[in-house]
């Protein structure tokens, strides 16, 4: 009785954060619209879609992680070498488009797997591994590409960054497909659900039977493989694959997840909340764009906001922890009543 009535509670905090963060989202576009008259239009929403689709990509994975009570700082080192890696398998080895970009995402699949297996091994926090995994894997991609780009791509393949579908661009209908798909197994499927139990408590995880161990690896591949799904399509999206594509992007994902309402110490999030945050840099950004505003403040804006929701997931946090302790100790009081009568 008392989970259910923590869950719900939880639940309740959940659709609040969700209603406040779109009703901030519409007005700030909505006011931009009134404002400039250009926000709106279907030019503008494709750009403002486009601005953020592949950092959204990346936030997808990263909300697992998160919601584990982990941390990916690799994903935009991983995002530029799958860029590098798919063009020079094309454009310079002559790998057809479908065997380059399986082998990038396999590449790709196995970083991931080295950032889980080494957290694992060394019992590191994974902000270190992770990071370590960053400057590495960017020094790799300046030096494979001399710090030049690598260009020359087949149409066929730029039509995966360029191309429409019923007049929707293929790269925000992949990030919705994987919303929509991830989000149901990890609000259904029993694998993912486990990464609440381990971002709660790892240690209680494991004597619950979890193979924490296990699911990390998984989790680290699942971020990495979606990074590179992101670099892929970065390339064909812009002709050309470069080691300082992605700069900062980690942060982004970072940003969108935390906004999205995830606790930043693990336990709590979802996709839902993700695309919400996604969502609301994208607006921020453009209003930006749109406004003529020095582009250098949208940094600080989106830092401000970072600072806001993670001050807000730790209110909450306390808040539903008191919240529990009380429920416990009125069963407790109801339980030595009973007792005494």
């Amino acid at each position: 009785m008392m989970n259910g009535l923590f869950h719900g509670l939880s639940r309740n905090v959940i659709v609040v954060q969700y209603i406040g963060l779109v009703t901030v989202t519409l007005a700030t576009l909505i006011g931009f619209q009134v404002t400039f008259g250009n926000v709106l239009t279907g030019a503008n929403l494709e750009v403002l879609a486009m601005n953020m689709v592949f950092e959204g990509i990346m936030a997808l994975g990263m909300t697992f992680v998160i919601i584990m009570g982990g941390i990916d700082l690799s994903v935009a080192s991983v995002y530029a070498f799958a860029e590098i890696l798919v063009a020079k398998l094309m454009v310079q080895a002559g790998f057809p488009i479908a065997a380059a970009i399986l082998i990038t995402l396999i590449a790709c699949s196995c970083l991931g797997a080295l950032n889980g297996t080494l957290i694992v091994l060394f019992r590191v926090h994974p902000l270190i591994i992770t990071m370590g995994i960053l400057l590495t894997l960017r020094g790799i991609n300046l030096a494979i590409t001399d710090g030049h780009s690598v260009s020359g791509f087949s149409d066929e393949f730029l039509f995966l960054g360029q191309g429409k579908v019923f007049g929707v661009n293929l790269p925000i209908i992949f990030f919705g497909l994987a919303a929509a798909i991830l989000g149901v197994l990890l609000a259904n499927h029993r694998y993912f659900r486990q990464l609440y139990f381990i971002g709660g408590g790892e240690r209680a995880a494991r004597l619950s039977g979890v193979s924490v161990s296990r699911v990390k690896i998984t989790i680290y591949m699942l971020s990495a493989s979606l990074a590179g799904c992101a670099g892929v399509m970065a390339a064909a999206k812009y002709g050309a694959a470069h080691w300082a594509h992605g700069n900062l992007a980690e942060l982004k994902a970072i940003a969108a997840v935390a906004i999205g309402g995830a606790n930043i110490n693990g336990g709590s999030g979802t996709i839902a909340g993700t695309v919400l945050g996604v969502i609301f840099l994208a607006v921020v950004h453009n209003a930006f764009v749109t406004s003529a505003v020095n582009p250098f403040w949208y940094d600080v804006v989106s830092g401000l906001m970072l600072l806001v929701a993670v001050s807000l997931s730790r209110f909450i946090a306390l808040r539903n922890a008191r919240a529990m302790l009380g429920l416990k100790q009125s069963k407790m009081d109801q339980l030595a009543a009973i007792h005494q009568h």
